[in-house]
């Protein structure tokens, strides 16, 4: 098979335009996919977030579903409790129940 020197400049040029094809598309590509993975870890970290009062009521300490006889460390107020249902044991007898 004998190729002319228009033949092989053609076919040579072809080659080049597809190497060039994919050297722009892979850092397109890559790009792209940061750009979902950055998205996706933000909206796994992104939790819905609460405002709670500043204040703390005078603890001694606290129990909370399902394990109700157990004395938890105590939170400043029922906002700031980890789970719904909490009590919170007030140091001069008195009880916050938290919703």
């Amino acid at each position: 098979m004998d190729f002319t020197l228009a033949e092989g400049l053609d076919c040579i040029n072809r080659k080049l335009q597809s190497m060039a094809t994919i050297k722009l598309a892979l850092p397109f590509a890559l790009l792209c996919g940061l750009m979902v993975i950055g998205c996706s870890i933000q909206n796994t970290e992104a939790k819905q977030g609460k405002i709670c009062p500043m204040y703390c009521l005078d603890a001694t300490f606290m129990t909370c579903p399902p394990n109700d006889t157990k004395q938890l460390q105590p939170v400043c107020n029922c906002c700031l409790a980890d789970k719904k249902g909490c009590t919170i044991y007030l140091s001069n007898g008195g009880v916050e129940k938290c919703p």
